[in-house]
């Protein structure tokens, strides 16, 4: 059993040449499965280990622009480069969102087909949404892995995921604030990619402008902390805490000490493209 997580983009809507919009993919086994498609993806995916190809699994924790910014050139450019099957799994809008991809690059995706391009791995993609519910749900994605999903505490509709293939667990929070269900969904997970937005040293965090503060002061609502963080990975009884999904200017040194006073298992503060063999 092998298991490897690439960490494509570790950023946040703001725009960094740095940090791309959040998305990883998580191999079990072979097979890769790329979680959000922010803002640069397609080139991360280049820079990586992956083809475009290859990829034939793609889930969303939620549709907020900066994990969807990168879905249509993906959708594109990975059928372009010969993929035949997609299955695209998310939250209720997910096909809306598909369909409206496709009607916006309609006559793109006339002209290639009319050079002799097939339509299989485009057009005949699987969507499966997850309805709102307070459960934990299992999901039927015809992979050899179990895959649950968890709402989390996000102002649209957002799911965790728990990947598990009997021998490892890897959880992936999405943009969440501390929440129960996700201490649930991550017990004793190998891995747990938790959401890292509330930096103390982040742009928001020390502005002077009235508006920004109130932007700050929101944020409390949607996002998590390194502290809360830390207190979810050592409620879940997690091996490793990975955090994702920062804001420019961060202190990796301050967020290391303030995750170690809580949690004392293995903390990872990746760049883009960190490849993470727990």
């Amino acid at each position: 059993m092998s298991l490897s997580i690439t960490m494509l983009g570790t950023g946040s809507p703001r725009p960094s040449l740095e940090r791309s919009g959040p998305s990883q993919i998580v191999s079990i086994n072979g097979e890769p499965i790329l979680i959000d498609a922010g803002e640069g993806v397609v080139n991360r995916i280049l820079q990586s280990n992956y083809k475009l190809n290859q990829i034939e699994n793609i889930f969303f924790t939620h549709l907020h622009g900066d994990h969807i910014y990168g879905y249509a050139h993906f959708l594109i450019a990975g059928w372009g480069s010969g993929r035949k099957h997609l299955t695209v799994i998310g939250p209720e809008g997910t096909k809306k969102m598909h369909e409206l991809v496709l009607q916006m690059y309609h006559e793109d995706i006339a002209y290639r087909t009319s050079l002799g391009f097939p339509t299989e791995g485009l057009l005949n993609a699987n969507i499966i949404e997850i309805r709102d519910t307070s459960s934990i749900v299992s999901i039927d994605t015809g992979l050899d892995i179990n895959v649950q999903a968890s709402k989390m505490a996000h102002n649209v509709l957002t799911f965790a995921y728990r990947f598990d293939d009997g021998t490892h667990t890897i959880v992936i929070s999405g943009d969440t604030a501390p929440t129960k269900q996700l201490v649930t969904l991550s017990q004793n997970a190998d891995v747990l990619i938790h959401d890292c937005c509330l930096t103390t040293t982040s742009m928001y965090s020390y502005t002077t402008r009235s508006e920004m503060k109130e932007v700050w002061k929101n944020l409390q609502k949607e996002h998590s902390s390194p502290t809360q963080a830390a207190q979810t990975a050592h409620q879940a009884n997690v091996k490793n805490l990975i955090l994702t999904h920062f804001l420019p200017q961060i202190d990796v040194d301050e967020i290391r000490t303030e995750v170690e006073k809580i949690f004392s298992g293995n903390t990872i503060i990746p760049n883009d493209l960190d490849i993470i063999t727990p």
